[in-house]
């Protein structure tokens, strides 16, 4: 099961680095094309607005799974080691609802746009494939929040695999 979760991780994390530097350098060269050539790139913005779905939806389940998401603790110096564990367990339990709602929202709108068939204006690339990733990674997520019920929190507030 370790095996497992690092090659997701790392698959993960290169799609999320490949994305980053593929709008970079797409904007770079979009950028010089346009201002220096007269010749921007078509299609660019698309592409850039593709490249962030990626990232972003590859970055949700790498932050639940290293507890990175912001959290607010402003009383929790109040409650018992206890309570504060308590919380955090509902917390993660309302998180998996909500990915798990959102994943299963999300499929649905990846069905209904594989069966119209939208594509990007620009470059006609279709759009399904992009809305199944998101709900897969969503999917994930959810997984990885239901993982966090049962994992202990360090003392710290957040545990880094």
């Amino acid at each position: 099961m370790k095996t497992l979760n690092c090659a997701i991780v790392a698959v993960l994390k290169a799609i999320a680095v490949a994305s980053l530097c593929g709008m970079s350098l797409l904007t770079v060269v979009d950028a010089t094309g346009r201002y220096l050539f007269n010749h921007p790139i078509i299609g660019s913005v698309e592409l850039v607005e593709l490249m962030v779905i990626a990232v972003i939806f590859s970055s949700i389940p790498l932050m639940t799974r290293a507890r990175g998401h912001i959290t607010v603790d402003g009383f929790s110096h109040l409650f018992s080691a206890r309570a504060v564990a308590l919380q955090d367990r509902f917390g993660a339990l309302l998180a998996t609802v909500v990915s798990g709602f959102l994943a299963w929202v999300t499929w649905g709108k990846a069905a209904s746009t594989a069966g119209y068939g939208d594509m990007t204006a620009m470059l006609g690339i279709p759009l399904a494939p992009f809305v199944y990733f998101m709900a897969a990674l969503l999917a994930l997520d959810a997984v990885y929040h239901a993982a966090n019920i049962l994992r202990p929190v360090a003392a710290t507030g957040s545990d880094t695999p």
